[in-house]
């Protein structure tokens, strides 16, 4: 009954959606681009019936390239986060995951005006368009992939450290020959891992010859790079969240070991003390790794010194007992 409704809401949804371009949302509307009415409100984009069955699954890190075009050829790359669940332990595996995930791939729906804007490519003189009014992208002809990743070797469970994991590769043309191999050796060359890279390409009719390699190879690397800035991005961010909770803690316990500043947290010079939870600091608005990582060695040092403090502080509690 469940998957009849998942079913009906993806017809419904299928009928009426209209999603934001992910370049929108991470670097702003378009100047140019004219004010959406009150009718072109964005549309919630369909169900999976992964996510449905999997809701407590963190959803992806996914960036994409600008849309490259040429002749009547338009290319365009996604990278996607990939954490490999535990069953997959072979190329096989691994890539029945994969053709999953690029299946519920949206692509008309998170670049389609993105790739139509300036009718260049395949969708110059009104062409590459879908629908009653020709007014959305058409899927595109190839979707070649490639994906590298850490996985569990058959029988292990990931208690015998690094020896119980093996590095997979996977990677499928598409139709478009050799199109996969140029899309991994772009995550070979990023050295990305637990990084899926689809490089989407609508032809519109006119050979353009082998560089169509260095477009497939530049919007593939253009797109890693972005995500490789995220996955960056969000691990500091979440090291300084974490190092921040065990300073705190730390200066309570140092806190409430120092008779100086009892009574109210109060200091040797009569001001407040910090206290634990007191501030809630956030680094989202921080696009900058190098800072993060400065941010990181300053507040590591913090929480050594806080330690040696704690530690001296206990042994002073313990001679005193």
């Amino acid at each position: 009954m469940g998957r009849g409704l998942l079913v009906q809401l993806n017809q419904d949804d299928r009928k009426r959606r209209r999603s934001v371009s992910p370049a929108q949302q991470i670097q702003g509307d378009d100047p140019a681009a004219p004010e959406p009415g009150p009718s072109k409100r964005p549309r919630p984009s369909p169900i999976s019936l992964h996510s449905w069955l999997h809701p407590g699954e963190a959803p992806r890190l996914s960036t994409h390239s600008p849309a490259l075009h040429d002749s009547t050829s338009t290319f365009l790359a996604f990278s996607l986060s990939f954490l490999p669940p535990a069953h997959i332990t072979s190329e096989t595996s691994l890539a029945k995951e994969i053709r999953r995930i690029i299946r519920e791939l949206n692509v008309p729906g998170l670049v389609g005006e993105e790739v139509m804007r300036g009718d260049e490519g395949a969708f110059q003189d009104g062409e590459g368009r879908t629908g009653k009014g020709k007014e959305r992208a058409r899927e595109p002809d190839h979707r070649m992939w490639a994906v590298r990743t850490l996985c569990l070797k058959e029988g292990k469970d990931g208690t015998g450290g690094e020896n119980d994991y093996q590095l997979l590769e996977a990677y499928n043309d598409d139709g478009e020959k050799f199109g996969g191999e140029r899309v991994l050796r772009a995550l070979r060359d990023e050295r990305a891992v637990d990084v899926l890279t689809v490089c989407c390409r609508w032809y519109g009719g006119d050979m353009i010859g082998p560089i169509r390699f260095q477009h497939i190879g530049l919007t593939a690397s253009t797109s890693i790079k972005s995500l490789l800035k995220l996955v960056s991005l969000r691990d500091l961010r979440t090291t300084l969240e974490a190092l921040d909770e065990e300073i705190a803690s730390l200066r309570a316990t140092v806190s409430s070991s120092d008779p100086s500043q009892s009574a109210g947290d109060k200091g040797t010079n009569g001001t407040s003390a910090p206290r634990s939870g007191a501030k809630v600091t956030k680094y989202d608005e921080i696009d900058d790794v190098v800072r993060l990582e400065r941010l990181v060695k300053a507040k590591e040092k913090t929480k050594a010194s806080l330690e040696g403090r704690a530690a001296w502080a206990g042994m002073e509690a313990a001679k005193a007992a």
